[in-house]
């Protein structure tokens, strides 16, 4: 949906209205309890000082390195599983039971023993933000397959086009917003997968950085490093929003038409 510039000018000035209402209550808190609510410009400082250590700019490589990766191979798996269940009977009755169970498995339970299978590196980080953001890819897909009109394919068979012709010109550009939707799902997902593998595993990367602020009763350390994975997932959030945006003129109307 396009917005008139006067109407984003002034969603963006009650955006930013309400930011600095957030920073305001947070600064009064902070008159009665410091501790547990530091000053903004502390916790401003501790991210300058984490950032000039190296500390953070090695645990948000980290983090990047592991998003990309896991989101990419659930970009993948989750567009070829959702589309070759939502495509053929067969494959959606074997594999429909086994998504259910994965979809209900707590990844955040089991990661402890995660840790046992993948360590404490790379290998966990990638492995649960993929966990994390395959499903909600695999199950958009899959419904936007379940509801490509019967019509299309009718036509598509009544000029005996092939099944790979179907797939590209076809079902592809009708499923695509289906696709962005759960593309974008997926990235706040894997951001948030991230977050908790982050807190399980405190002996690199962000995980690190709480333990040892922490450890030392500084909680403006704390909320940096929360603000930085936030700041994260909102920025991830919103590039797939703006591809999902830009991507949405493969509309079904434009398919109908």
């Amino acid at each position: 949906m396009v917005l008139n510039p006067n109407r984003q000018r002034d969603q963006r000035l009650m955006q930013a209205g309400f930011g600095l209402l957030l920073i305001g209550l947070w600064t009064v808190a902070g008159l009665f309890s410091p501790r547990i609510f530091p000053y903004p410009w502390l916790i401003v400082e501790a991210m300058i000082e984490q950032f000039a250590s190296g500390a953070m700019t090695a645990a948000l490589a980290s983090a990047l390195q592991a998003i990309i990766i896991g989101y990419l191979m659930a970009v993948v798996v989750g567009i070829s599983v959702g589309l070759a269940m939502g495509l053929n009977d067969f494959v959606e009755t074997f594999m429909d039971p086994y998504l259910d169970a994965l979809y209900a498995l707590p990844f955040a339970a089991i990661i402890p023993a995660m840790i046992l299978w993948f360590g404490t590196g790379l290998q966990i980080r990638v492995v649960v933000v993929f966990g994390f953001a395959v499903f909600p890819i695999i199950i958009n897909t899959l419904e936007g397959a379940r509801s490509i009109p019967q019509n299309l394919s009718d036509l598509s068979r009544s000029f005996d086009a092939g099944r790979f012709y179907t797939i590209r010109h076809i079902i592809i550009p009708y499923e695509l917003p289906y696709i962005l939707a759960g593309l974008r799902l997926g990235s706040g997902l894997a951001v948030r997968g991230l977050v908790v593998t982050e807190l399980l595993v405190a002996v690199t990367g962000f995980g690190q950085l709480i333990t040892q602020w922490s450890a030392a009763f500084r909680m403006e350390g704390v909320i940096s490093v929360v603000l930085v994975l936030m700041a994260l997932g909102v920025i991830f959030t919103w590039a797939l929003g703006q591809v999902e945006e830009r991507a949405i003129g493969w509309d079904v109307s434009t398919i109908d038409n």
